[in-house]
């Protein structure tokens, strides 16, 4: 064989273990570089997973298609930077997760090198061509990191037009006195927070506002999203579920934090909203309230560890093949019925008999009782759902390129 095919199988065997091997740089990036993700920022989690296997695919490429290293990171790698300044994510834990993920991806390489090509006299030469294009990549993909981080920084900081309020609500949000005349809203009072993105964000903020004859405070996002929230001075008014007048134009999208009283209340209503922002860049709903997707974007937090929950915990039904499917669909409905039957049947248009029987199947296939295991069993169903939208919906953002908000 010459060196182009070892290549060629070095680089194949990586890629069957694509999946494997981002999981395990996730996770190695949260146990080593955990102030990459104090500030829990949805928009920057998004896009994570596409950016590790876009640096690995790129550099399997790379070596067999015999093509010099690139002058800059893969797009996919560039939004996160961004994202991260947008974050305000220290510039040195940004480059951090690029050597981890380096490290692992070569530990990677040495073990599929290892098992295709057991003589030492065939392995060497593969290995040592690939770590000379790997450690040219990593030289030249760093550079342009650093400097998509450092002009992002800079357009997003120092150059915006509303720079001096947002660094007021950033003070504000990590508890540093500000004062509210020249922030131009009263933290007095009740507070709903609204992150909003899509066609007209600031003006769906506002127009609420206005109809509402309440105060509004807004602070510019990434790319055209708009961080808001809508304020009244009389606490006591009992009208918090009626949100009504949040009526978005087509095309924008809304994520709703709960009502908060004064300063604990505003800047609790902002990590609810992002939360819910959360969820809503899977499933996205012209407007998604964080009382209803407060379990999803809890577990969301970790995406790995919510994929092996489901896993334990469908067993065989989390197998795509239909019958898998049907028994999935019809647990789903029977917690969602209050574990009535009857309720069940009438939901998915079958006799109460089948559901029964399905029940039973279910129960044998997962080997346990569906009555002892239903608060498993049914977040690991929920969590399922949710996870395979995402599915598509990274479709659609590699598709159609889009960056979305990052927390202030």
């Amino acid at each position: 064989m010459t060196l182009e095919d070892d290549l060629q199988a070095v680089a194949d065997g990586v890629r069957e273990r694509l999946p494997e091997l981002t999981t395990r740089i996730a996770r190695r990036l949260r146990d080593e570089i955990p102030e990459f993700y104090l500030r829990d920022n949805p928009a920057l989690r998004a896009g994570e997973t596409e950016s590790i296997s876009s640096s690995i695919r790129d550099i399997l490429d790379g070596v067999t298609e015999e093509r010099p290293p690139p002058e800059r990171a893969s797009d996919a790698r560039l939004r996160e930077a961004r994202l991260a300044a947008q974050a305000d994510v220290d510039l040195h834990a940004l480059l951090r997760t690029s050597r981890v993920g380096q490290a692992l991806t070569w530990d990677c390489i040495l073990e599929v090198a290892d098992e295709l090509m057991p003589q030492s006299s065939q392995r060497l030469p593969v290995l040592r061509h690939i770590s000379q294009y790997q450690f040219i990549w990593n030289d030249r993909v760093n550079a342009s990191i650093i400097e998509a981080y450092q002009q992002e920084y800079r357009a997003f900081y120092l150059q915006g037009r509303d720079r001096k309020r947002r660094a007021l609500v950033r003070d504000l949000l990590a508890g540093i006195p500000v004062d509210e005349s020249a922030l131009g809203y009263s933290l007095r009072g009740r507070h709903l927070c609204v992150i909003a993105w899509g066609a007209a964000p600031e003006a769906a903020i506002k127009k609420a506002a206005a109809s509402l004859g309440w105060q509004s405070l807004t602070v510019s996002g990434a790319a055209g999203t708009v961080v808001g929230w809508l304020g009244r001075p009389n606490t006591k008014i009992a009208s918090d579920d009626d949100l009504s007048a949040l009526d978005a134009a087509p095309e924008t999208f809304l994520a709703v934090g709960q009502y908060g009283d004064n300063l604990d209340g505003m800047q609790r209503s902002y990590r609810q909203a992002w939360q819910a922002y959360r969820v809503a860049q899977i499933h996205p709903q012209p407007m998604t309230r964080y009382t209803s997707v407060a379990l999803e974007a809890l577990v969301l937090r970790d995406l790995p560890a919510v994929r092996d929950f489901i896993v334990e915990q469908l067993g065989p039904l989390y197998r795509s093949d239909e019958r898998a499917k049907v028994l999935r669909e019809t647990l789903s409905a029977y917690f969602a019925s209050g574990q009535n039957a009857a309720s069940t049947a009438s939901v998915i248009g079958v006799h109460e008999r089948t559901v029964a029987y399905r029940l039973r199947s279910a129960e044998k296939i997962l080997d346990r009782s569906i009555a002892t295991s239903r608060d498993e069993l049914s977040i690991a169903l929920r969590m399922y759902a949710l996870l395979q939208e995402q599915e598509r919906a990274d479709l659609v953002a590699l598709q159609d390129q889009v960056v979305g908000p990052a927390p202030l």
